[in-house]
């Protein structure tokens, strides 16, 4: 992947360089100065409007308007903050990293000319950012699932993240808290995760597929969280190698029980809520199972901090557990459950529900 770079400044190009280099209210003026360099920076600047914008303070240019150039060097160096404030990404990947953000269909901001500073539109701008700053690395996962099998980690993570819509702005914050812990997780030789797809020929696909597969792996082999079983724990192991731990405490209306999977990519637990009502519908659930019609059914709880999500697909049935905190964070983990999983799953919760205590 080359990058291309202007060999000479046009004259807008001269200006936009002595602006930012005579100009107290950038902060990101190195980066700024090598991305003007760029050849994908020229074709934006061509694009900027003509206007003057009237300013609410001089406190940051120390005039009371300024040009939509000035604007659009602004809001990039604000676009450069935001991703160095939020992503431990080293140096020398930053600025590259930034250039092929740069391209894709959320650099509209760069053109928008209301004020930063109000809070309505601090928020506008910050939502844009994340978009930008994720798309490519975001929607080279969506792409590249299609090559690899469901069990990969590339679909492994796509699968945590189904239920929430990328362009949606509450849901594009959920995303960031997952993508940024696995950017900042690995920190370096993370270039290659952002090059958009639509540049890399099909004969290279597995080159890319094998880096986006590394960097998300990583994550989630170096997560610090880890159990193991105790003598006491009642669990099963699934097909895949994947065990669910359930263990009740106490079997009253309201049972609560020890919820916890282990697998090679995850490993979370949880002492949870159910009234015996909902331990029945998940008993009818598991003993009632036509794979070979589509379904997709989410089982919420009295204890909001797990759900189940049984759907299928390919005539195989797959259960998402959700685990909510109260510091708001989400665990997600995909397991497939093959029918002899089915049953080991009931015989396990129905032996446990049905005991006394």
């Amino acid at each position: 992947m080359r990058n291309n770079y202007i060999s000479v400044d046009d004259e807008q190009t001269k200006r936009l360089k002595e602006i930012c280099l005579s100009s107290c209210a950038y902060s990101c003026i190195g980066e700024i100065y090598k991305l003007l360099n760029c050849e994908i920076l020229q074709k934006l600047i061509n694009k900027i409007p003509k206007q003057t914008i009237k300013l609410k303070s001089d406190l940051l240019y120390g005039k009371d308007t300024i040009s939509s150039e000035e604007k659009f060097l602004e809001n990039l160096d604000k676009y450069i903050s935001y991703v160095k404030d939020n992503y431990f990404i080293q140096h020398n990947e930053l600025t590259l990293i930034i250039e092929l953000t740069l391209k894709n269909k959320y650099n509209e901001v760069l053109f928008d000319m209301d004020d930063y500073h109000e809070n309505e539109n601090y928020m506008k701008y910050h939502d844009a950012f994340r978009k930008m700053f994720l798309f490519n690395f975001y929607n080279n996962i969506k792409f590249y699932s299609k090559y690899v099998s469901k069990y990969n980690s590339i679909n492994i993570f796509l699968n945590e993240i189904k239920f929430y819509k990328f362009n949606n702005s509450k849901d594009i914050i959920k995303i960031e808290e997952r993508m940024s812990k696995i950017i900042n997780n690995r920190f370096s030789n993370i270039y290659n995760a952002f090059v958009p797809y639509e540049e890399i020929e099909k004969q290279h696909y597995e080159f890319y597929i094998q880096q986006i597969d590394w960097i998300i792996s990583d994550f989630y082999e170096n997560q610090l969280y880890r159990f193991d079983i105790k003598d006491n724990d009642h669990y099963i192991n699934l097909r895949d190698g994947d065990k669910i731990i359930f263990n009740v405490l106490n079997n009253k209306e309201k049972v609560s029980i020890k919820f916890g999977i282990i697998n090679r990519n995850f490993c979370a637990d949880k002492i949870v809520v159910f009234t015996q009502k909902e331990f029945k519908e998940i008993l009818e659930r598991l003993k009632k199972i036509d794979v070979s019609k589509k379904y997709d059914t989410t089982y919420s709880f009295i204890d909001s901090s797990l759900k189940f999500n049984f759907w299928n697909e390919q005539k195989m049935q797959f259960l998402d557990i959700i685990f909510e905190y109260n510091n708001n964070s989400t665990n997600k983990c995909m397991i497939s459950l093959d029918p002899r999983d089915t049953k080991k799953l009931y015989k396990l919760i129905s032996k446990q529900v049905n005991k006394k205590i």
